[in-house]
């Protein structure tokens, strides 16, 4: 069976995690901070990462059989703060990203209106990962 995860993502060299927790009011699902390499040079670009899944108890999988119920449930929590994400992380990479857990290579994730107008309505890039399971 196909699955799919999704997660809202706020990327930038400036960016302080924490900070957006703060300001949005949500426990992301992941965090990378600025790291040094060897020669005291960043080489890793922070992010703030949200699924919407992580916090709710009725949501143990992280996984999805559908795509758009996914991509909806996440929406539902983001919507409402759509002008604090832009206006607060605007200067940053904001995106969807989802990655698509393939078993053949056949069929593929469908788009409702529905979810185009709302993906349109929160106004970031949609990023799909496809991946192949080893089975």
């Amino acid at each position: 069976m196909d699955t799919y995860t999704v997660e809202f993502r706020i990327e930038g060299s400036t960016l302080v995690p924490s900070n957006v927790s703060k300001v949005l009011e949500l426990d992301p699902c992941q965090t990378r901070e600025k790291a040094a390499n060897k020669n005291g040079k960043r080489y890793r670009t922070p992010f703030w990462s949200f699924d919407a899944i992580s916090t709710e108890e009725n949501y143990v999988e992280k996984e999805w059989e559908l795509l758009e119920e996914g991509l909806l449930f996440l929406l539902s929590k983001l919507l409402p703060k759509r002008d604090l994400i832009h206006s607060n992380f605007g200067e940053y990479k904001l995106y969807l990203w989802c990655g698509y857990f393939k078993e053949s290579f056949d069929g593929g994730p469908t788009f409702s209106p529905d979810l185009l107008a709302k993906l349109a309505e929160f106004g970031t890039e949609l990023i799909l990962r496809t991946y192949q399971h080893d089975d």
